[in-house]
């Protein structure tokens, strides 16, 4: 496994209190914007694994849109099932867009996204 970086958006699409997802390998990441600072997450919920980033967020506290379990983007914990955790991703700014980092097999393409990897 290695760290690839894959395209989530543009920066200027994501603004503060705001998420955008991609799907990889039938999988959704999520990329949160929390007062200037990027947090990745797994982007499934815990529970009937709804897109984390269609939910709402409050402050640091993102609700699942489904059935209102909820996490801290910053560390991924889950408030609603104590010990129950999402796996975070590190994030960066390049070129005027925002790219998670994910360890990804080193033969495997990043055919699913909705941009380019690197």
């Amino acid at each position: 496994m290695a760290l690839r970086w894959f395209k989530v958006c543009r920066t200027d699409e994501l603004k503060d209190g705001q998420a955008r997802s991609i799907r990889l390998a039938a999988r959704p990441y999520a990329v949160f914007k929390v007062d200037g600072a990027l947090y990745g997450l797994d982007g499934a919920c815990g529970h009937m694994k709804a897109n984390l980033a269609s939910g709402r967020l409050c402050g640091d506290v993102v609700e699942c849109a489904m059935h209102g379990w909820e996490y801290r983007v910053t560390d991924g914990e889950c408030l609603t099932v104590p010990g129950m955790r999402l796996a975070q991703h590190p994030v960066k700014t390049e070129d005027g867009q925002v790219w998670i980092g994910l360890e990804w097999p080193a033969d495997a393409s990043g055919t699913e996204t909705n941009g380019e990897d690197r």
